[in-house]
Protein backbone atom coordinates (compact mmCIF):
# COMPACT_ATOMS: atom_id res chain seq x y z
CA UNK A 1 0.00 0.00 0.00
CA UNK A 2 1.30 3.43 -0.93
CA UNK A 3 1.48 5.92 1.94
CA UNK A 4 1.09 9.53 0.88
CA UNK A 5 2.08 12.71 2.70
CA UNK A 6 -1.45 13.50 3.89
CA UNK A 7 -1.63 10.14 5.65
CA UNK A 8 1.80 10.56 7.22
CA UNK A 9 0.78 13.92 8.65
CA UNK A 10 -2.57 13.14 10.26
CA UNK A 11 -2.88 14.17 13.91
CA UNK A 12 0.38 16.16 13.69
CA UNK A 13 0.50 19.93 13.97
CA UNK A 14 2.32 21.61 11.13
CA UNK A 15 2.66 24.92 9.37
CA UNK A 16 0.99 25.34 5.99
CA UNK A 17 1.85 28.36 3.85
CA UNK A 18 -0.14 28.99 0.69
CA UNK A 19 1.03 30.80 -2.42
CA UNK A 20 -0.61 31.55 -5.76
CA UNK A 21 1.44 31.49 -8.95
CA UNK A 22 0.45 31.80 -12.59
CA UNK A 23 0.35 28.86 -14.98
CA UNK A 24 3.15 30.30 -17.08
CA UNK A 25 5.39 30.41 -13.99
CA UNK A 26 5.01 26.72 -13.15
CA UNK A 27 7.87 25.24 -15.26
CA UNK A 28 10.31 27.83 -13.91
CA UNK A 29 9.10 27.30 -10.35
CA UNK A 30 9.56 23.52 -10.56
CA UNK A 31 13.04 24.04 -12.03
CA UNK A 32 13.88 26.37 -9.15
CA UNK A 33 12.75 24.07 -6.33
CA UNK A 34 14.58 21.14 -7.90
CA UNK A 35 17.72 23.25 -8.00
CA UNK A 36 17.16 23.89 -4.28
CA UNK A 37 17.26 20.17 -3.49
CA UNK A 38 13.57 19.29 -3.64
CA UNK A 39 12.77 15.95 -5.25
CA UNK A 40 9.43 14.91 -6.72
CA UNK A 41 7.98 12.07 -4.66
CA UNK A 42 4.91 9.96 -5.41
CA UNK A 43 2.96 10.13 -8.62
CA UNK A 44 0.81 13.10 -9.57
CA UNK A 45 -2.80 12.29 -8.75
CA UNK A 46 -6.26 13.76 -8.80
CA UNK A 47 -7.79 14.80 -5.48
CA UNK A 48 -11.56 15.13 -4.95
CA UNK A 49 -13.29 16.86 -2.04
CA UNK A 50 -16.76 17.45 -0.65
CA UNK A 51 -16.99 20.38 1.76
CA UNK A 52 -19.67 20.56 4.45
CA UNK A 53 -20.85 23.64 6.28
CA UNK A 54 -23.76 25.05 8.27
CA UNK A 55 -26.69 26.83 6.68
CA UNK A 56 -25.02 30.13 7.57
CA UNK A 57 -21.63 29.12 6.11
CA UNK A 58 -19.94 29.43 9.48
CA UNK A 59 -16.68 27.89 8.21
CA UNK A 60 -16.41 30.61 5.57
CA UNK A 61 -17.19 33.36 8.05
CA UNK A 62 -14.57 32.00 10.47
CA UNK A 63 -12.01 32.02 7.66
CA UNK A 64 -12.79 35.55 6.53
CA UNK A 65 -12.86 36.85 10.11
CA UNK A 66 -9.45 35.28 10.65
CA UNK A 67 -10.43 33.34 13.78
CA UNK A 68 -7.33 31.76 15.27
CA UNK A 69 -9.10 28.48 16.10
CA UNK A 70 -11.39 26.96 13.51
CA UNK A 71 -12.40 23.69 11.85
CA UNK A 72 -13.16 22.59 8.31
CA UNK A 73 -15.11 19.45 7.39
CA UNK A 74 -14.61 17.55 4.16
CA UNK A 75 -14.69 14.13 2.51
CA UNK A 76 -11.69 13.31 0.33
CA UNK A 77 -10.90 10.62 -2.20
CA UNK A 78 -8.30 10.08 -4.92
CA UNK A 79 -8.37 9.25 -8.61
CA UNK A 80 -11.27 9.39 -11.04
CA UNK A 81 -14.28 11.16 -9.53
CA UNK A 82 -16.84 8.54 -10.48
CA UNK A 83 -14.87 5.31 -10.06
CA UNK A 84 -15.00 2.99 -7.07
CA UNK A 85 -12.60 4.32 -4.41
CA UNK A 86 -12.02 4.73 -0.68
CA UNK A 87 -13.66 7.84 0.80
CA UNK A 88 -12.26 9.52 3.93
CA UNK A 89 -13.90 12.02 6.24
CA UNK A 90 -11.45 14.67 7.42
CA UNK A 91 -11.69 17.35 10.07
CA UNK A 92 -9.00 19.95 9.55
CA UNK A 93 -8.08 21.98 12.63
CA UNK A 94 -6.38 25.36 12.53
CA UNK A 95 -4.86 26.84 15.66
CA UNK A 96 -3.14 30.16 15.03
CA UNK A 97 -0.68 29.29 12.22
CA UNK A 98 -0.62 25.54 12.91
CA UNK A 99 -2.77 22.92 11.22
CA UNK A 100 -3.66 19.31 11.92
CA UNK A 101 -6.36 16.89 10.84
CA UNK A 102 -8.15 13.74 11.87
CA UNK A 103 -9.23 11.10 9.36
CA UNK A 104 -12.07 8.56 9.42
CA UNK A 105 -12.55 5.98 6.67
CA UNK A 106 -16.11 5.93 5.32
CA UNK A 107 -15.65 2.97 2.99
CA UNK A 108 -15.00 2.06 -0.60
CA UNK A 109 -17.84 2.69 -3.04
CA UNK A 110 -18.73 4.45 -6.28
CA UNK A 111 -20.29 7.86 -6.77
CA UNK A 112 -22.17 7.58 -10.06
CA UNK A 113 -22.77 11.21 -11.01
CA UNK A 114 -23.31 14.73 -9.68
CA UNK A 115 -26.79 13.78 -8.46
CA UNK A 116 -25.32 11.02 -6.31
CA UNK A 117 -23.34 13.24 -3.94
CA UNK A 118 -25.75 12.93 -1.01
CA UNK A 119 -25.08 9.22 -0.47
CA UNK A 120 -21.66 10.05 0.97
CA UNK A 121 -23.18 12.28 3.64
CA UNK A 122 -25.74 9.59 4.56
CA UNK A 123 -22.98 6.98 4.92
CA UNK A 124 -20.96 9.36 7.07
CA UNK A 125 -23.87 10.09 9.39
CA UNK A 126 -24.58 6.37 9.82
CA UNK A 127 -20.98 5.75 10.91
CA UNK A 128 -20.90 8.73 13.27
CA UNK A 129 -24.23 7.81 14.85
CA UNK A 130 -22.75 4.46 15.88
CA UNK A 131 -19.32 5.70 16.92
CA UNK A 132 -19.33 9.40 17.82
CA UNK A 133 -22.66 10.94 18.84
CA UNK A 134 -21.33 14.46 19.58
CA UNK A 135 -19.77 14.64 16.11
CA UNK A 136 -22.92 13.11 14.61
CA UNK A 137 -25.06 15.92 16.03
CA UNK A 138 -22.52 18.49 14.86
CA UNK A 139 -22.47 17.13 11.30
CA UNK A 140 -26.24 16.60 11.26
CA UNK A 141 -26.62 20.39 11.20
CA UNK A 142 -24.45 20.68 8.10
CA UNK A 143 -24.87 19.90 4.41
CA UNK A 144 -22.71 19.64 1.32
CA UNK A 145 -21.79 23.06 -0.06
CA UNK A 146 -19.10 22.35 -2.63
CA UNK A 147 -17.33 19.71 -4.70
CA UNK A 148 -13.87 20.41 -6.03
CA UNK A 149 -11.02 18.55 -7.70
CA UNK A 150 -7.46 19.24 -8.76
CA UNK A 151 -4.25 17.50 -9.77
CA UNK A 152 -1.44 17.50 -7.21
CA UNK A 153 2.32 17.09 -7.51
CA UNK A 154 4.47 16.34 -4.44
CA UNK A 155 8.02 17.47 -3.65
CA UNK A 156 10.17 16.80 -0.58
CA UNK A 157 13.33 18.58 0.62
CA UNK A 158 16.61 16.71 0.89
CA UNK A 159 16.36 16.58 4.69
CA UNK A 160 12.72 15.43 4.41
CA UNK A 161 11.52 18.24 6.67
CA UNK A 162 9.77 20.47 4.14
CA UNK A 163 7.04 19.38 1.73
CA UNK A 164 5.81 21.29 -1.28
CA UNK A 165 2.56 20.45 -3.03
CA UNK A 166 1.52 21.99 -6.34
CA UNK A 167 -2.18 22.00 -7.24
CA UNK A 168 -3.32 22.68 -10.78
CA UNK A 169 -6.49 22.36 -12.87
CA UNK A 170 -8.70 23.32 -9.94
CA UNK A 171 -12.38 22.75 -10.71
CA UNK A 172 -15.37 23.62 -8.54
CA UNK A 173 -19.03 22.60 -8.64
CA UNK A 174 -21.87 23.81 -6.43
CA UNK A 175 -24.56 21.20 -5.64
CA UNK A 176 -26.76 24.13 -4.60
CA UNK A 177 -26.66 26.24 -7.79
CA UNK A 178 -25.23 23.66 -10.26
CA UNK A 179 -22.70 26.31 -11.28
CA UNK A 180 -19.11 25.43 -12.18
CA UNK A 181 -15.87 27.38 -11.93
CA UNK A 182 -12.26 26.72 -12.95
CA UNK A 183 -9.28 28.37 -11.27
CA UNK A 184 -6.69 29.64 -13.75
CA UNK A 185 -3.86 29.89 -11.23
CA UNK A 186 -1.64 27.34 -9.50
CA UNK A 187 -1.81 26.84 -5.73
CA UNK A 188 1.45 26.03 -3.97
CA UNK A 189 1.57 24.91 -0.35
CA UNK A 190 4.69 24.71 1.80
CA UNK A 191 4.22 22.30 4.72
CA UNK A 192 6.58 21.67 7.59
CA UNK A 193 6.41 20.47 11.19
CA UNK A 194 6.14 22.97 14.01
CA UNK A 195 9.72 22.22 15.08
CA UNK A 196 11.12 22.93 11.60
CA UNK A 197 11.84 26.22 9.84
CA UNK A 198 11.25 27.45 6.31
CA UNK A 199 12.81 30.62 4.94
CA UNK A 200 11.28 31.64 1.64
CA UNK A 201 14.11 32.28 -0.80
CA UNK A 202 12.14 31.17 -3.85
CA UNK A 203 11.55 33.82 -6.49
CA UNK A 204 8.00 32.96 -7.46
CA UNK A 205 6.37 32.65 -4.05
CA UNK A 206 4.28 35.51 -2.72
CA UNK A 207 2.36 34.65 0.45
CA UNK A 208 -1.41 34.70 -0.12
CA UNK A 209 -4.52 34.05 1.84
CA UNK A 210 -6.24 31.40 -0.26
CA UNK A 211 -8.88 28.85 0.70
CA UNK A 212 -10.10 26.44 -1.97
CA UNK A 213 -13.39 26.08 -0.11
CA UNK A 214 -14.01 29.82 0.18
CA UNK A 215 -12.90 30.45 -3.41
CA UNK A 216 -15.15 27.69 -4.71
CA UNK A 217 -18.28 28.74 -2.83
CA UNK A 218 -17.93 32.43 -3.63
CA UNK A 219 -17.31 31.63 -7.31
CA UNK A 220 -20.21 29.20 -7.81
CA UNK A 221 -22.98 30.52 -5.57
CA UNK A 222 -24.67 33.76 -4.60
CA UNK A 223 -22.88 33.76 -1.25
CA UNK A 224 -20.00 36.23 -1.36
CA UNK A 225 -19.16 37.89 1.99
CA UNK A 226 -16.29 40.12 0.77
CA UNK A 227 -13.64 37.38 0.30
Amino acid sequence: MVIYMEELQKDKFRYERKYVIQNVELPSFIFEIQNNGFLEVFNERKINNFYYDSINFNSILDNIDGLSNRKKFRVRWYGDTFKNSLKQFEIKFKSEFLNSKKILNIGEYQIKNYNDFDQTFHKLLEILKKNDLPLFFEMHRKSIKLYNSYKRKYFLSGDKKIRITIDKELKFYSPMTKNKFEENNIIVEIKYDKDSKFINELNYLRLNKYSKYVKGVTSTSFYNPMY
